[in-house]
């Protein structure tokens, strides 16, 4: 077939399929030739640019702001709940968290976590999953990325599975994983108190562990009183209050970070038994989970920070996102 002929060919073909509508199989048999060669030209057809495909999303359609966000601070991937009631969005990041945890576990695979309660919604909807019924892995390991003590007798009772050694377990007995804990405050009353922990070789191994994880999954949290952390009583609120008022604008594994993502520089680091964030950065996964308008500047500190490369979140929080122009 000459040139001319060729392409006046794959021009038809591509005019018959994209703007009449034809199957491929109706235009073969319109030209005579297999359905196979129909498919192959229009395979062609996108290879050497004759067809380019552009897709028109709804405006601020959830897909399209996923992708924005995913380009304009260089995630993984972005996952948005679009529900509009509070419970329904609840359920909705729960559900996403479960989803995005089961469909990248492997065998041989080492799980981070830390606490919170959308955490532990998330627990609920795994267990409930029928996937598990066809999972097959072995040897995954279920590890905490910082210490935490039994609950405080003062604490609410729906906190318990808040707490992360309570997630490790949950997690490790749904998804038949091996689970470590790791039993010490995660606030410690002085430095020497944390030298002292940081020492024994039970702390120092599960801490190796979450160091290699192949995935984490965090809470954001915020310096308010109606944060978890804080109704959980795991760390005392003025020290939250004092470093909300030096800048502090959010916590992850609960390090607290600037407007920018810097990480506080405080006293307060030696208090805390806590993975560090630099050997978090070095997680290949690490998926951040937070939701709710009211969280919007620490979700976007811990992204200027680079902490996270994967993001659940809800339609609101994202807009904002996307209309924050500045330099990232």
């Amino acid at each position: 077939m000459e040139d001319f002929s060729k392409e006046r060919f794959i021009i038809k073909v591509v005019e018959m399929h994209y703007k009449q509508g034809m199957s491929q199989q109706e235009i073969g048999k319109k030209l005579n030739v297999s359905r196979t060669t129909i498919s192959r030209v229009l395979a062609q057809a996108k290879r050497e640019g004759y067809v380019q495909i552009k897709i028109n999303y709804p405006e601020n359609s959830a897909i399209n702001l996923e992708g924005i966000l995913e380009q304009k601070f260089g995630l993984k991937e972005v996952v948005i709940a679009s529900a509009q009631k509070e419970a329904e969005l609840k359920d909705e990041i729960a559900f996403y968290v479960s989803d995005y945890l089961l469909r990248t576990l492997k065998n041989h695979m080492t799980v981070a976590l830390t606490r919170g309660v959308t955490l532990q919604n998330m627990v609920e909807y795994l267990s409930r999953d029928v996937r598990l019924k066809f999972l097959k892995t072995d040897d995954v390991n279920v590890v905490p990325l910082m210490a935490a003590t039994n609950i405080s007798v003062s604490a609410p009772k729906s906190y318990r599975m808040a707490y992360s050694n309570y997630l490790i377990e949950e997690v490790a007995r749904i998804i038949n994983g091996n689970s470590y804990q790791m039993l010490a405050p995660q606030y410690v009353t002085s430095p020497e108190a944390k030298d002292v922990f940081m020492k024994e070789e039970s702390i120092r191994e599960v801490f190796d562990l979450a160091k290699s994880a192949d995935i984490a999954v965090v809470g954001i949290g915020t310096l308010d009183q109606n944060s978890a952390l804080i109704n959980a009583e795991l760390i005392p609120l003025e020290e939250f209050q004092r470093l909300q008022s030096m800048g502090g604008i959010g916590e992850i594994l609960s390090h607290v970070v600037d407007k920018d993502g810097n990480l506080m520089k405080d006293q307060f680091e030696q208090h805390l038994i806590s993975l560090d964030l630099e050997d978090f950065k070095k997680i290949p996964i690490r998926v951040g989970v937070a939701y709710g308008i009211e969280k919007k500047e620490a979700i976007l500190g811990i992204l200027r920070g680079g902490y996270i490369n994967v993001l659940i979140t809800d339609e609101k929080v994202a807009k904002y996102l996307t209309e924050e122009n500045e330099s990232i």
